[in-house]
C-alpha cells in the first residue's frame, strides 16, 4: 500500500471511529430537550369550596375542542403543587401521555376547553373538576386564573442513568412516546442466595420475560427467609419499594449493557454500588419442581440449576 493511500485510509479510519464515538455520545449522553407547553395558574377550591393550600396534587389534563362534550385533542397526567394561597401553576404538554399527541395541538384552532381532574391527596381518585375555555388572558389581569405559553426543558432518560433508586439498564417508549424502563439495584442485594421453593413446580414462576408475575408468584407460594426472593422483597432504596427478582430475559438485557453499569458502578467512589460480578446470577423464572435458571454474567449463558445452589441476586423494578 502507497504512503499516499496508507495515509489516506488511516484519516477515513480515524473519521469513521470518531463518527461513532458522537453517535453512541449522543444516544448514551444525550439528555434534554425544549418543548413549548402552556401554562396554566389558578386557585384550586376543595369541595367546601375553600382555598386547598400547600396540597401535592395529582392530575389529569386535558384539551377538548368546543364544549366539554367535544373531542379530546390530547390528554395527560401530570402532579402538582398548590402553595400557601392555594395557587397552582403547572405545564400542560411535558405529563405521562394518555391520548392524542400534543405537537398536534394548534393553539390556533379553537375553541378549546381545558380540564382539569384533581386529587387533592396525589393519586388518581380525582374528585375536583376545573373546565375552563382556554384563553389568553392578559398580563395583569384580576381573573383567578390565567393561561399563557411558556416552555421547559425535559430531561431524557439514558442508558447508565442513576435514576429512580438504581442505574437504567434499558429504554423504550410506548405508542403515545412515554418513556418506560427497566432500574437495576446499585448492588447486588444478595451474594449467596438460594432460589427455593424446593418441590414445588408452579406454572406461574415459569415467565421468562417479565419477572413481575414469577416474583409474585414465588411470594404467593411461601419462599423461605434469605431466598433470592425474600431477599429483594426487603430490599429498598431512596423510598422504592418495588422492586423483583429479574426473568432471564431481563438479565440479558443486563448483560447486553454490563459494561455501562460497571463503569458507572465502579467508578463513581461510592463504596455502596458496585458493577455486575462476573458469576451467575438468579432469575425469577422457573423450570421444574427441583430447577431454575440463571444467567452467567461471566459468558452470556443460562442454565437451569439445582434450586438450593447459592448464587448471586440483582433486584429490579420498571418505570
Amino acid at each position: 500500500m502507497s504512503k499516499k493511500l496508507h495515509s489516506t485510509y488511516k484519516w477515513y479510519r480515524h473519521f469513521c471511529v470518531l463518527v461513532l464515538f458522537m453517535c453512541l455520545s449522543t444516544s448514551l449522553f444525550s439528555q434534554t430537550h425544549t418543548i413549548k407547553t402552556i401554562v396554566y395558574n389558578t386557585l384550586v377550591l376543595n369541595s367546601s369550596k375553600l382555598l386547598l393550600k400547600n396540597a401535592h396534587l395529582g392530575i389529569k389534563a386535558t384539551i377538548i375542542k368546543g364544549d366539554e362534550k367535544g373531542q379530546v385533542i390530547y390528554s395527560e397526567t401530570l402532579k402538582g403543587q398548590t402553595n400557601n394561597k392555594g395557587n397552582l401553576t403547572i405545564d400542560i404538554g411535558v405529563g405521562y401521555v394518555l391520548a392524542g399527541k400534543y405537537s398536534n395541538f394548534d393553539i390556533t384552532g379553537g375553541p378549546y376547553v381545558i380540564k382539569l381532574e384533581i386529587d387533592p391527596h396525589g393519586g388518581t381518585n380525582y374528585t375536583i373538576n376545573i373546565t375552563r375555555p382556554f384563553v389568553n388572558l392578559a398580563k395583569g389581569t384580576t381573573a383567578p386564573f390565567k393561561f399563557s405559553v411558556g416552555s421547559k426543558v425535559i430531561v431524557k432518560r439514558y442508558i447508565g442513568e442513576i435514576y429512580g433508586g438504581g442505574i437504567i439498564f434499558h429504554l423504550t417508549k410506548d405508542s403515545l412516546g412515554n418513556e418506560h424502563g427497566l432500574i437495576a439495584s446499585l448492588h447486588d442485594v444478595s451474594t449467596s442466595a438460594k432460589w427455593g421453593l424446593s418441590g414445588i413446580d408452579f406454572y406461574g414462576f415459569k415467565n421468562a420475560s417479565d419477572g413481575k408475575d414469577n416474583f409474585k408468584a414465588m411470594l404467593n407460594n411461601g419462599a423461605e427467609t434469605g431466598t433470592a426472593a425474600k431477599v429483594v422483597e426487603k430490599y429498598q432504596h431512596d423510598g422504592f419499594k418495588d422492586w423483583y427478582l429479574p426473568a432471564l430475559k431481563e438479565l440479558l438485557l443486563m448483560y447486553q449493557v454490563k459494561d455501562i453499569i460497571d463503569k458507572t458502578l465502579d467508578t463513581d467512589k461510592n463504596e455502596k454500588t458496585k458493577g455486575l460480578e462476573r458469576k451467575h446470577y438468579w432469575s425469577s423464572t422457573g423450570y421444574s419442581a427441583s430447577t431454575s435458571w440463571f444467567f452467567s454474567f461471566y459468558n452470556g449463558g443460562a442454565t437451569n440449576y439445582g434450586k438450593n445452589y447459592v448464587f448471586n441476586v440483582r433486584a429490579i423494578r420498571a418505570f
